[in-house]
């Protein structure tokens, strides 16, 4: 996809360069081409300074207001109707088996006469 990059407003036409304030992959080959750092590109909102700007004066509680104590309950999860479904990877011989292909590779079974060639 080919996009405009404005490097001074920190804009590309495929909109993420705006919203994220860190450069997208055309912004980042704009600034390349441009002989301009990557680090230049970025927002200084993330750099280290504003980070520790934002934990340099402690926080206090409100004074004076009364706070509303509730008690926070989870949401109640509803499972769907019927088993629930797998959740774990699945090895390349089990993926292989379910699209009704051989393995690329078949496992060898050896027998004792075989496995008393290995060991000598």
């Amino acid at each position: 996809m080919d996009c405009v990059v404005d490097l001074e407003h920190g804009k590309c036409d495929c909109g993420v360069y705006a919203v994220e304030k860190i450069p997208c992959s055309h912004a980042i080959a704009a600034g390349t081409s441009a002989s301009l750092h990557i680090s230049t590109l970025v927002c200084p909102v993330y750099s280290k300074d504003f980070l520790f700007a934002g934990y340099s004066e402690n926080i206090y509680p409100c004074v004076g207001q009364q706070v509303e104590k509730r008690t926070c309950f989870p949401t109640d999860v509803k499972r769907g109707p019927g088993r629930q479904k797998k959740s774990r990877w699945q090895s390349w011989l089990e993926l292989s088996r379910m699209r009704g292909r051989k393995p690329r590779k078949q496992h060898k079974v050896i027998d004792a006469q075989n496995a008393r060639k290995l060991a000598i």
